[in-house]
């Protein structure tokens, strides 16, 4: 294969600049295994049930996601009185789920794995474009009708112009 025909972007010029990204820990056991173990732990065992161990489980999954948002709305749920209200429902204690969460490694310590790493970013150059021409820019105004009608003070080309410099509309 020719190389003659190949034809490369030319490159962009790029910096490097030091930016802090959040890296979770890698946790110690999945959610699916936290999952069943609080099924286990539950007082009935029902579809319902199932289903409010699932937003448990869930909530503590996200607590390592790396969406901001998501990552702080889950911590909020599981170390707030929200968690209180589900587990209630389900007959599982609130500290026991907090605990089983910190031990298997979703409740990090957030600012602890904050990192520095480099990322390219391309330079913008602030090039100021030159006037233009001033006849080229009178030719481009505006052009202002008398006539009442949907473009009366649009400019438009293929319109043609009266003598007295006012659109006319047919």
């Amino acid at each position: 294969m020719s190389t003659a025909f190949q034809h490369r972007k030319p490159a962009r010029a790029t910096q490097t600049v030091w930016v802090e990204r959040w890296s979770p820990p890698k946790p110690l056991v999945g959610v699916h295994p936290i999952e069943k173990m609080l099924n286990r732990h539950t007082f009935l065992v029902t579809p319902e049930s199932r289903l409010v161990v699932a937003v448990i489980a869930r909530a503590i999954g996200d607590c390592l996601s790396l969406g901001r948002s998501v990552r702080r709305e889950a911590r909020r749920f599981v170390l707030g009185d929200d968690l209180g209200l589900w587990c209630d429902l389900v007959g599982l204690h609130p500290d026991f789920v907090r605990f089983v969460a910190r031990k298997a490694g979703y409740l990090a310590d957030e600012k602890a794995h904050w990192q520095k790493v480099p990322m390219r970013v391309p330079i913008k150059a602030h090039v100021l474009a030159p006037d233009p021409d001033p006849g080229i820019a009178a030719s481009h105004e505006t052009v202002r009708s008398s006539a009442i009608g949907p473009c009366a003070a649009i400019p438009c080309a293929a319109t043609p112009l009266n003598t007295s410099g006012e659109t006319s509309h047919a």
